[in-house]
């Protein structure tokens, strides 16, 4: 957990009658930053022989081409060689199958490496057991920035009982992160699931590998990692705060943030999305609600600088610099709240080209589609921000979110009614979305859930809504609740990539938990 390298303990156990000897091996493909079909061009592959290492490195991979991938084997006692090959079509044969390598009909590795191979990290290592003894191997597989860091990592863990405490230390820093808060409720599954699993997950996952069954980009998301950050403030508050500062690192001057940022040089998308600069403000109150720590906010971070978006351009992939200018958290929130305090001719915020619903992007994109579910949100944010203007003594934004407020929720109850729940929002050319009037999306969860959660909805407009929830988009045989229905399909209004899904899966009317 300490090191970028996953240790493997493999133990052989002779039950018979005389001494018997094994080969084990270990195989792992080599794609470091390309397509593999492309690995070969750019890959090479080495040796050495006083540490026992394999290493690879890619030097194409831009601000990674210095480092070095690693594989070895240890352990296994004296007189237990082990051999190697950095050739994957030596390893698997003519057939590529790694059900049936080649190799294992061969008395041992050929000792291949270098470039030209479709690269490959494979390791046997020869054991011989007498009759009820053991024993045991650790296959190590990881990378360091360069060379020399790799080969000092596998030496350290080459010493007696290294890779034992290694192993031990990991475990038991998981359990201690795992175990602060435990729940039982009658049901065993949900037990099973909340205690351990689903903050595993979350760690390793979504914060460590910024991964995902459907997007495995390792990219930070402005507001994904902020709102994963947010289930760990009853076990690891200190995870929460860090990844706080580390978002508001990511915000430009003008208070704008990059939607996603691939590490170490920050390269990601500046975009015209409405939400995601919320979630830095909304993300620390949240925490200082939790947590009491109101320091936070007195905690400096740099500001970025780049180039604006052109008039009709949705997104740039850029690398941003550094600007000459740093605020400390609470100036950071500010500008999140001044630019967002947009509105439009129905008197709500505007829905830019993504409000939260990532797949909405073409409803406003014009400049003048307006979010129901943005003015919850803001309300919500505003809500629980004022407390710290006040602490500041910051009159003017003091009346100027307060005025702003008040306006919003006037019209979030006026124009965002639909009469029976709260429309999703308005298109660019102010035809209603998620009203009784489309015949797609004539009801969205998120508008119902937020006009409670924010405490906008009067108490008998609350109920009303979620009734609505209850009779349209609960569906008990199914066992889910849709996130809005019917689909879009066929709509004459395009509300952006949200309709190349299939209908009913993911966002477009599916269960986005």
């Amino acid at each position: 957990r300490r090191e970028p390298v996953r240790i493997t303990r493999i133990r052989v156990t002779n039950r018979g009658g005389h001494m018997r000897r094994f080969s084990l091996f270990a195989y792992s493909q080599l794609v470091l930053g390309g397509r593999p079909e492309e690995a070969e061009r750019f890959v090479v592959t080495s040796f050495d022989e006083a540490g026992g290492v394999m290493l690879a490195r890619n030097r194409t991979a831009g601000p990674f081409a210095g480092h070095a991938a690693f594989a070895a084997i240890l352990g296994g006692g004296p007189g237990s060689p082990v051999h190697h090959t950095g050739d994957r079509t030596a390893f698997l044969g003519p057939g590529a199958d790694p059900a049936a390598p080649a190799a294992l009909a061969e008395p041992h590795l050929d000792g291949r490496t270098g470039a030209g191979h479709a690269p490959c990290f494979a390791l046997q290592a020869e054991l011989a057991v007498n009759p009820g003894d053991s024993a045991e191997i650790w296959v190590l597989l990881g990378q360091k920035d360069d060379r020399e860091q790799a080969l000092a990592l596998v030496a350290s863990l080459a010493e007696p009982d290294a890779c034992e405490a290694a192993w031990r230390t990991t475990h038991d820093s998981w359990r201690r992160d795992l175990d602060g808060v435990t729940v039982k409720t009658p049901s065993p599954s949900l037990d099973l699931m909340v205690n351990g699993w689903l903050t595993y997950q979350t760690l390793a996952c979504r914060m460590n590998g910024r991964s995902a069954l459907y997007q495995s980009g390792g990219a930070y998301g402005f507001r994904d990692q902020l709102q994963d950050s947010l289930s760990l403030l009853t076990l690891q508050p200190w995870t929460t705060r860090r990844q706080i500062l580390l978002h508001a690192a990511h915000q430009f001057v003008e208070g704008d943030v990059l939607h996603w940022w691939h590490p170490p040089l920050s390269r990601g998308i500046r975009t015209r999305f409405a939400d995601d600069l919320l979630w830095l403000p909304f993300a620390s109150v949240e925490y200082i609600r939790a947590t009491g720590d109101r320091e936070i906010l007195r905690e400096h971070a740099p500001f970025l600088k780049g180039p604006a978006l052109a008039t009709g351009q949705d997104e740039i992939f850029i690398r941003p610099e550094p600007a000459d200018e740093e605020g400390d958290l609470y100036d950071h929130c500010c500008r999140a709240l001044d630019r967002s305090l947009t509105v439009g001719d129905h008197g709500l915020p505007l829905f830019g080209t993504g409000d939260w619903n990532d797949g909405m992007n073409r409803v406003g994109r014009e400049g003048r589609g307006e979010s129901v579910w943005m003015g919850f949100f803001l309300v919500s944010i505003i809500d629980g921000f004022m407390p710290f203007c006040r602490d500041r003594e910051d009159g003017e934004r003091i009346t100027r979110y307060g005025d702003y407020r008040d306006r919003l929720i006037q019209a979030l109850n006026d124009t965002g009614w639909d009469g029976g729940w709260y429309r999703r929002g308005y298109y660019d050319d102010g035809t209603p979305l998620g009203s009784w009037e489309n015949k797609e999306c004539a009801i969205d969860a998120l508008a119902q859930a937020w006009s409670v959660l924010s405490g906008v909805a009067t108490p008998a407009r609350a109920h009303q809504a979620m009734d609505a929830v209850e009779e349209h988009l609960v569906d008990d045989g199914e066992g889910l609740i849709r996130l809005l229905t019917p689909p879009f399909v066929a709509t004459d209004h395009d509300p952006g990539y949200i309709k190349g899904y299939v209908a009913g899966v993911r966002e477009n009317g599916g269960q986005y938990t």
